[in-house]
């Protein structure tokens, strides 16, 4: 913890860095820059997040914010009393210092008669890979303005009841470096920084949180459950929401690999193969040279290749992008070799082999209609954690991959809510 007057002089410091010490008498360096983070910035007249001017920022450990700014418009949720973008510090794939961003609601009423906010971090569904998929980046003309806003109901239905709710961009969406799509560390760590952060600048949020998320945001939530990951600082995880996980992803991919027409569903199915294809090259170089390089991808395809960074994944399925090719003409001479090695990451990064916390309640929302995320693939995921003795609420609704959110929304917020009786 910030020793009190260490924070006072930060307060009066208009530049550079400060000795101070913690209550162990642990000495570090805080930059003064980053001393005050209320919400005393303004968005441009444009109302688009500037750039960061947060400085020195690499001395501070992940999980610490260091800028708040008025949310957008886009980011406004009705029942917030308000609605901030953040950027807090985190680690990226490479286990270098990073900065991501987010967006936390606080609710209108004040914290509950024990003096503490209850705190939901909740994933969004995947939206693309470029910063401007960023749902604190969205603008009334996004194209991706549905799925940035997916998470809206779960968040008004919470907030209602006097929770915080922590809605991360992930690693690489609106900052600086490459989004590793569907890469388990890198959203874990994305979740577990935000409500670090949050935990950290909110003294009224209490010591219990719970992660939820919807389609990649539920593959985030999965992941902050995991043995393998550590727990967020000063936090107890309560719970884990997951609303149609993406799950066996490989398998969608390879059961349309062999066609060689596109169309609807087909095209967003192409859009998805590059983005997964991207994400695990961002964690292995090897395997990018491959695609990239040396005939893993065709011709075609790699002068697509920077669309990954450029668009969102609805304009990714077009005609004039990945969406205009068909399944077979994304293998280049080494397309069958791409299609293994991709295979097997995602396997090896798949949801059904996490070994999840074995005193951690968790909840799974699947879409009977979910044409992405496959009602017998999610059965498969619950039945196997259930096998493995872990404590799994499943539910089916009646309705495709985004709807599932909103359909299953009220019971989402019951079941959160009862993991934080005491």
């Amino acid at each position: 913890m910030i020793n009190h007057r260490c924070l006072a002089i930060v307060l009066l410091v208009l530049g550079g860095n400060v000795a101070c010490s913690d209550d162990m008498g642990n000495e570090f360096l805080l930059p003064a820059s980053l001393s005050d983070t209320g919400n005393d910035e303004t968005n441009d007249p444009d109302g688009v997040i500037p750039p960061t001017r947060a400085r020195n920022w690499q001395v501070l450990p992940p999980g610490k914010l260091v800028e708040t700014f008025d949310a957008p418009e886009t980011s406004q949720v009705e029942g917030a009393g308000s609605a901030l973008f953040v950027r807090y510090t985190t680690v990226n794939v490479q286990g270098e210092p990073a900065l991501a961003s987010g967006l936390v609601l606080l609710p209108e009423m004040q914290p509950h008669a024990e003096g503490d906010w209850p705190l939901v971090v909740y994933g969004h569904m995947t939206t693309g890979a470029a910063d401007a998929c960023a749902p604190t980046h969205g603008t009334p003309e996004s194209t991706e303005l549905r799925r940035m806003q997916q998470g809206d109901e779960v968040a008004r239905l919470l907030l209602s009841r006097g929770v915080v709710v922590a809605r991360p961009d992930y690693e690489g969406l609106g900052e600086a470096g490459p989004h590793p799509y569907l890469r388990g560390d890198s959203l874990a760590q994305a979740m577990r920084d935000m409500a670090s952060a949050v935990k950290d600048h909110w003294r009224d949020v209490g010591d219990r949180w719970i992660a939820a998320g919807h389609s990649e945001g539920g593959v985030a939530a999965l992941n902050s459950g995991s043995r393998l990951h550590p727990q967020a600082k000063d936090l107890e995880l309560a719970g884990v929401v997951a609303i149609t996980p993406v799950t066996q992803l490989e398998n969608l991919i390879t059961l349309a690999e062999p066609l060689p027409i596109t169309g609807p569903g087909i095209k967003e199915a192409v859009a998805l193969a590059g983005l997964a294809l991207k994400g695990v090259s961002t964690v292995d170089p090897e395997f990018k040279r491959l695609i990239l390089e040396e005939g893993g991808l065709s011709e075609r395809a790699v002068s697509l290749w920077p669309d990954l960074e450029r668009l969102c994944l609805g304009d990714l399925a077009g005609d004039d992008s990945w969406g205009g090719l068909s399944p077979q003409q994304l293998k280049g001479p080494r397309g069958d070799e791409m299609v293994a090695e991709g295979t097997r990451a995602l396997q090896e990064d798949d949801v059904r082999v996490l070994p999840m916390r074995r005193d951690l309640p968790i909840r799974i929302d699947a879409g009977i209609l979910d044409a992405v995320a496959l009602l017998p693939f999610t059965e498969v995921l619950v039945k196997e954690y259930r096998d493995r003795g872990y404590d799994v609420t499943f539910e089916r609704w009646p309705a495709a991959h985004s709807p599932t959110a909103d359909m299953a929304a009220p019971a989402i917020a019951d079941w959160i809510m009862e993991k934080f009786q005491p």
